[in-house]
């Protein structure tokens, strides 16, 4: 416990005393995204847009009868996943994307994968211009139970940083994580209800995928508070924070186990 507490204050003393280096690299990672395109930022709104408007033309006479407002549905799986996900893969990158740098400087490497999780948590904010476009589109009231939905962020932020650390320090030694991690979140989103109910699967995947499936814990929860305007499941938020707790203790074992010999690898 107490050697915890000692690591826990020196991340703070280290991110107080780095933090101009971590505003440059944050500043850094939003501008690679969209340095050549014409549009820059805005895409960040655009392209949940134009995503949510094909999966709804191509999805929702599917689920016509059994999801109601299906546009602000699916957009609520989306924006979780892209968050979870996508955020995950920018951080597995950020560590041996920045072997010069390590190199030159003595700094706290997790300052890097810090980073990339900062920069997709902005993109996660550009996206929620582009929920509250859907939600005045298609009329959706609103109630006091949105307030829940830091707790939900807050859930799905330990999960993404826990992966993204544990999948960078893998990516490091084993540069097939990256293919690897792509076909597998390629089953994991069809493993997921973005696009179709929970009900359309048999009941033992039902019960597979709401027990054992972070990302569900997730969506459902965003779900519950903007669509059936109830507080999250007090179950789902044990879960939640639970996967997000433990996915995290684990990205932090590995980074620790591994701290000391990035830089022969990089």
């Amino acid at each position: 416990m107490s050697k915890a507490l000692t690591a826990a204050r020196l991340a703070v003393s280290n991110g107080i005393r780095y933090f101009p280096l971590l505003r440059n690299l944050i500043s850094r990672e939003l501008k690679k995204k969209y340095r050549t395109s014409v549009l820059g930022y805005a895409w960040c709104v655009l392209n949940p847009l134009f995503m949510m408007l094909i999966m709804t033309v191509v999805f929702s006479r599917m689920f016509t009868n059994s999801i109601p407002n299906f546009p602000v549905y699916l957009f609520c799986g989306r924006m979780m996943y892209t968050f979870v996900i996508g955020g995950a893969s920018s951080i597995m990158h950020s560590i041996d994307s920045n072997g010069s740098l390590m190199r030159k400087t003595r700094i706290p490497y997790y300052i890097f994968p810090a980073a990339s999780f900062a920069s997709a948590f902005v993109d996660l904010l550009f996206t929620l211009v582009a929920f509250a476009l859907v939600l005045l589109f298609t009329q959706t009231p609103l109630s006091i139970h949105v307030l829940a939905f830091p707790v939900i962020v807050a859930q799905a932020s330990l999960f993404t940083f826990g992966m993204g650390l544990l999948l960078a320090i893998a990516n490091v030694f084993v540069h097939d994580t990256s293919y690897l991690y792509a076909a597998f979140t390629t089953a994991w989103m069809y493993l997921t209800p973005l696009f179709y109910p929970l009900s359309a699967l048999p009941e033992w995947m039902q019960s597979l995928i709401s027990a054992y499936n972070p990302l569900y814990y997730y969506i459902a929860q965003t779900r519950a508070i903007f669509l059936d305007h109830v507080w999250p499941d007090a179950a789902m938020l044990l879960l939640g924070f639970g996967a997000g707790t433990f996915m995290l203790a684990l990205g932090l074992l590995a980074y620790n186990k591994a701290k000391n010999t990035l830089i022969l690898y990089v």
